[in-house]
């Protein structure tokens, strides 16, 4: 369940201007990851940091595979 909060959270990110700016801000990866947490938590969905990075490794090794093939 959490991990389609976050999948629901990342779709509202994604169509909203603010959200996006709020999160271009933080300088380092622990700063962003706990911006996440508090401003999904703000707007009641409800995920933790292991799918936050979870889903962030995911999509790194997506882009990398995307390359290398």
């Amino acid at each position: 369940m959490s991990q389609q909060n976050l999948e629901r959270f990342r779709n509202l990110v994604l169509t909203d201007p603010g959200l996006q700016e709020q999160l271009r801000e933080p300088g380092d990866g622990d700063d962003f990851l706990a911006l996440v947490l508090q401003l999904g938590q703000a707007r009641g969905f409800d995920f933790t940091e292991a799918d936050v990075t979870a889903a962030m490794q995911a999509g790194r090794r997506t882009w990398i595979e995307r390359w290398i093939q």
